[in-house]
This record gives C-alpha cells, sequence and structure tokens, in this order.
C-alpha cells in the first residue's frame, strides 16, 4: 500500500492495518493516532515527529525506525522489536512495552514515565538524559545501557537487570505471560482465580 492511500484511509476514519508493508515508508508528522498496526513492517520507517498516540503497535518491526520527537503516549508495544531504533525526545508516557526488544536503541531525553516495562530489553540501549520516574520495572534489562543523566526514582534497581551475571542468575518467572497480557486481563477476577488456582497446585497445597 502507498503512503498517500494508507494516510486517505486514516482520514476516513478507518484504523486498522493489521501486518501491513511499510518497510521504508516516509511517515513524518504524519497523524496515526490510536490506529492499529499489530504485526506491521515498520522496519527503518520514517516516523519523526509522528502522532501514534494510542496506536496499537504490537508485535510490530520497529526495527532502526526513526521515531525521534513522536507521540507515542499510551501506546500498546507489547512484543514489538524496536532495536536500533531512534527515539530520541519521543514521548513514550503511559507506554506498554511488555516484552518489546530496544536492544542499541536511541532514546536520548525520552520520556517513559509511568511506562509499563516488564521484560522489556534496554541492552545496549541509550538512555542519557531519560526520563524514567514512576515506570513499572520487572526484569527489565538494561545490560551495556547508558543511563548518564538519566532521571531515575528510588524503585529502579529493584525491578531491573544491570549486569551479564544478574541476567544468567534471573529465572523465568511463571507470571511473566500474565504480564504480557493487556493490563485489563491483569486485574480480572477470574484471571487471578486462575492463577491462585496454579499457584496452589505448583506448591502442593491441593492436589490434581
Amino acid at each position: 500500500m502507498l503512503v498517500a492511500d494508507l494516510l486517505r484511509l486514516v482520514a476516513a476514519g478507518h484504523s486498522t492495518f493489521a501486518g501491513i508493508n511499510l518497510a521504508h515508508a516516509s511517515l513524518e508528522q504524519a497523524r496515526l493516532a490510536a490506529v492499529a498496526f499489530v504485526g506491521a513492517n515498520l522496519y527503518c520507517a520514517n516516523l519523526r515527529s509522528s502522532d501514534l498516540q494510542a496506536a496499537r503497535l504490537q508485535y510490530a518491526d520497529l526495527r532502526s525506525a526513526d521515531l525521534r520527537g513522536a507521540n507515542l503516549a499510551c501506546a500498546i508495544l507489547r512484543g514489538a522489536d524496536l532495536s536500533g531504533a531512534r527515539l530520541g525526545r519521543a514521548n513514550l508516557q503511559h507506554v506498554r512495552l511488555a516484552g518489546a526488544n530496544l536492544q542499541w536503541a536511541d532514546l536520548q531525553r525520552a520520556n517513559l514515565c509511568h511506562a509499563n516495562c516488564y521484560y522489556t530489553r534496554f541492552d545496549h540501549a541509550n538512555l542519557a538524559k531519560a526520563r524514567l520516574q514512576d515506570v513499572e520495572w520487572r526484569q527489565t534489562n538494561f545490560v551495556g545501557a547508558n543511563l548518564h543523566g538519566a532521571h531515575l526514582d528510588k524503585g529502579f534497581e529493584a525491578g531491573v537487570i544491570l549486569a551479564a551475571d544478574h541476567e544468567a542468575s534471573v529465572s523465568h518467572d511463571e507470571r511473566a505471560d500474565l504480564y504480557l497480557l493487556e493490563p485489563t486481563l491483569r486485574v480480572d477476577p477470574i484471571v487471578q482465580r486462575l492463577y491462585f488456582l496454579r499457584w496452589l497446585r505448583q506448591t502442593g497445597r491441593i492436589t490434581p
């Protein structure tokens, strides 16, 4: 699909483009708020200063994409591949990055306040002067990352991996799949009861 056709469809109210191939596309300053690009190919796409607020980008390929200055507030990037992406000064507040790959990404001065970063990979990423307050961390990998001048809060080190030997010692948390679900499911009573029953079985408190 041509970029002009995509933008025309978005302007007409269409919002679902799952699996679309937009590799190397030029979408600078595009208005794509709340658009669904689930599983889309955005490899090396130019999305600089674009509006992707509340966009759905689960499992999208955003390797080496240019997202400098983009507005990704409240976007869903669960499981997305942003390795090598440029996100300098991007707005990533309240973004959902569980399971996403940001290895070698440039996030200088990016704002990740209130983001969900469970099991996210920031290995060797540049987060100099990034804002990282009130972020949800859980086994988040920062091995080799540049955090010079980053704005951190007191709970940062409790939920992150900063050294390779620490990474090797971390065992898989069986609740990881729960955290990769939509946040609404994390508090769903039925889901919580299922996980509680599994815990009872695993600890021997009940038998099958």
